[in-house]
């Protein structure tokens, strides 16, 4: 994966940090930003907050960092510490690139939910991401009881669960309906900070291990 002039963010921009073993995302500030000459590999100075940066010192993170586009680029990388207070470095691979106008990581993950409506109804999703997701119903019936085509522009409420025993639950806009394949794509309109975090480390989780699978098969 190369990175293109493009692809550079800004200095200034907002980092998400999060810790791939679990724990609460951290906020910061991108202060610098490079990459390898085959753009695999990219190094950032991230500044936070002085608590922050000690928790997360030696820790295992993926930072999420925004392009100018409204695209993103995360990259997966242990926390060093540096000589100025409040301030990290974060060196390792560049895990992924978002698509144009496509902030958030989003990956094909199957997990069981269930849409509440006028009744509930079991389904799973086909894509997830912290903003949204793509379900389908077991049946065409099922997808009938809860309203059918006339569920879009409504609201659901939402339970998805995102690893064993745990789960998420919000409120979301039904943006499109697809009868025939008995699918809905849903936009998440509440989601909490801890849930959007859950999510986000499932979907993370799951590209991480595509890519190592896929660079397996290759070696």
């Amino acid at each position: 994966m190369s990175t293109a002039s493009s692809q550079v963010p800004p200095v200034g921009a907002a980092v998400r940090l999060l810790p791939i073993s679990g724990g609460p995302e951290r906020l910061g500030r991108l202060d610098d930003w490079s990459t390898s000459p085959a753009g695999l590999v990219a190094t950032a100075v991230v500044a936070l907050d002085q608590a922050s940066a000690a928790e997360l010192t030696d820790e295992p993170v993926w930072a999420h960092v925004p392009l100018d586009s409204g695209a993103a680029l995360v990259i997966e990388a242990v926390v060093e510490g540096t000589a100025t207070p409040g301030e990290v470095l974060l060196t390792g691979v560049l895990a992924l690139a978002t698509e144009h106008q496509r902030a958030e990581p989003r990956a094909d993950l199957a997990r069981r939910a269930q849409l509440r409506g006028r009744v509930a109804a079991a389904a799973r999703t086909i894509d997830l991401s912290r903003t949204g997701a793509r379900v389908v119903l077991a049946t065409d019936a099922a997808l009938a009881n809860l309203g059918g085509a006339g569920l879009a522009d409504s609201e659901l409420e939402v339970v998805v669960e995102v690893a064993d025993e745990q789960t998420v639950t919000t409120r979301a806009e039904v943006v499109r309906v697809d009868s025939d394949r008995a699918e809905l794509a849903l936009r998440f309109i509440d989601l909490s900070e801890s849930d959007a975090a859950s999510i986000e480390r499932a979907v993370l989780g799951e590209l991480s291990t595509a890519r190592d699978a896929s660079a397996a098969s290759l070696g």
